[in-house]
């Protein structure tokens, strides 16, 4: 399955569409899709739902999806990933964007549109035009401008979300809890104090004993794995679609230094990152 990807932190736009060229795929970051004109039918995993004028959806980067047009259509796309976060330093500080940050990042739960309540879609639908103006025409202060816009919505989607979350069973519950670890574990790979199992097991509220049980039981995979995968996908989508340098990407994404992610590399992709980076795929 194609799997796109976005070097943006944050990514604005609209698409006039009377087919969808794109097939069932996934992605390396959120989006939520605003249906501003159409109608058709939305495979998002294995669920088909239909959407019209009005509907609001969320993927994650766990989701694939695909459109059947059956109206003309016009979509507005907000995608965006973790680092969007970093730069709202009022979220960080507060502690805000981890308390709520797993309701975002996890497999899609919803079902059909996000939103239900009409007041609440007119709110998203206008705050997004104006985040689509800022983002489109940028002048000074619009970053600043883009980020507020940006978290008015997100606030909104969340308190939906956990509505929805109190609805769930244990079972959705326990996927739920393991998509943000998952997600934890993305949003903090650079940064090796949060990567320990205690901090973990402290975060979630598992024993530190269990966690790395936890994981393995969930997912097929050790906690050391998971780490190490997470840091090479993630330098993998900096190497292809970014102009960091070899020692910059080594620092983003937890790696002691340029040395030690080229001997990984090595290691588990027999490549080093400089031919990946220039390798065409």
């Amino acid at each position: 399955m194609k799997r796109i990807f976005s070097k943006h932190s944050i990514n604005v736009f609209e698409l006039e569409l009377t087919d969808w060229p794109y097939g069932q795929h996934t992605h390396n970051f959120c989006e939520l899709i605003l249906v501003r004109k159409g109608h058709g039918l939305h495979k998002i995993n294995d669920t088909i739902f239909t959407y019209n004028r009005g509907d609001i959806f969320l993927l994650t980067p766990e989701d694939s999806h695909q459109l059947e047009i059956k109206d003309p259509t016009i979509l507005l796309y907000i995608k965006f990933t973790e680092q969007i976060f970093n730069d709202k330093q009022s979220w960080i500080k507060s502690g805000w964007f981890e308390t709520n940050s797993r309701f975002l990042f996890r497999s899609n739960m919803t079902a059909g549109s996000l939103i239900k309540n009409r007041q609440d879609t007119k709110k998203i639908f206008f705050l997004s035009k104006m985040l689509l103006e800022e983002y489109k025409s940028p002048k000074l202060h619009s970053r600043e401008l883009t980020l507020e816009f940006f978290g008015a919505i997100i606030v909104i989607v969340l308190r939906h979300l956990t509505e929805h979350s109190t609805k769930k069973t244990f079972a959705e519950k326990e996927r739920d809890k393991v998509n943000d670890v998952l997600a934890y574990i993305r949003l903090n790979i650079n940064t090796e104090k949060k990567l320990t199992l205690a901090t973990i097991a402290a975060e979630f509220n598992i024993s530190a004993n269990y966690v790395g049980e936890y994981l393995k039981n969930h997912t097929g995979n050790g906690f050391k794995k998971i780490i190490m995968e997470t840091r090479l996908e993630r330098a993998t989508v900096l190497l292809k679609q970014s102009t960091l340098s070899i020692s910059e990407i080594a620092e983003k994404t937890g790696f002691t230094d340029a040395s030690h992610m080229n001997k990984t590399f090595q290691k588990y992709k027999e490549i080093n990152p400089s031919e990946l980076r220039f390798k065409k795929i």
